[in-house]
């Protein structure tokens, strides 16, 4: 079995352009990471992909991920991308699964997929076909949390510094990946993340009504 940690980054579609009314968003960046059975990261993934509805990268994007107009006017469109993705996935010739820190990365492929008459090949469908497992869902509830946490918040609840950029795919990815091995090493888990959970868990109560009340002093008539 192998284990693949992807993260996606996007740029948002013309508020005019009708593609909006399936996607608002297109990748211009897929990093993906490969673990072997003890998660540990045998191979990695990263492309940039030239959006097509909007090829101008926003300031406010650049500013949040470092990638500007140039870095993807010579990239590989969505149809391109997202077939190197598969394929890479598939070369190990293993079962698989794949995991994205929430279940939006899942979404917006399926989004562009349809708005770009993206067609699966068959053996794509292994990835493609069914939603991608939600860790930050995973990891939340684990915990006994209601919200949704960040990545950064999560990463320092386990006692995990970030390594590399925030809001670059392949770092993001990366830093999910480390987070999925402390979360699934019971030594690890105990060390770091067990005094949350349990903090979180609720505690009975045992408590009588009699056990509230001191009746010591409380003389029989």
């Amino acid at each position: 079995m192998k284990h693949i940690v992807i993260d996606l980054e996007m740029n948002p579609i013309n508020k005019y352009d009708e593609a909006r009314d399936i996607c608002k968003d297109e990748i211009i960046e897929i990093g993906a990471v490969m673990l072997d059975e003890h998660l540990h990261e045998i191979a990695s993934f990263r492309t940039y992909v030239k959006p097509e509805y909007n090829e101008i990268i926003e300031s406010r994007i650049t500013a949040l991920t470092g990638i500007t107009t140039e870095m993807v006017q010579n990239a590989p469109c969505f149809r391109e991308a997202l077939r190197m993705f598969t394929h890479w996935c598939l070369a190990c010739g293993d079962d698989i699964t794949v995991y994205a820190w929430s279940e939006n990365d899942y979404m917006q492929i399926s989004k562009e997929m349809a708005l770009k008459n993206y067609h699966a090949e068959s053996v794509e469908a292994r990835i493609l076909s069914e939603p991608w497992s939600d860790f930050q869902h995973e990891f939340d509830t684990g915990l006994g949390f209601d919200r949704q946490l960040s990545l950064k918040m999560a990463l320092d609840m386990a006692g995990l510094e970030f390594n590399g950029r925030a809001h670059d795919a392949l770092d993001d990815a990366r830093n999910t990946a480390e987070l999925l091995q402390v979360f699934r090493d019971e030594v690890r888990f105990n060390k770091t993340l067990r005094i949350i959970k349990e903090t979180m868990e609720p505690t009975p109560c045992t408590n009588t009504l009699g056990d509230l009340f001191d009746f010591s002093m409380v003389e029989c008539a």
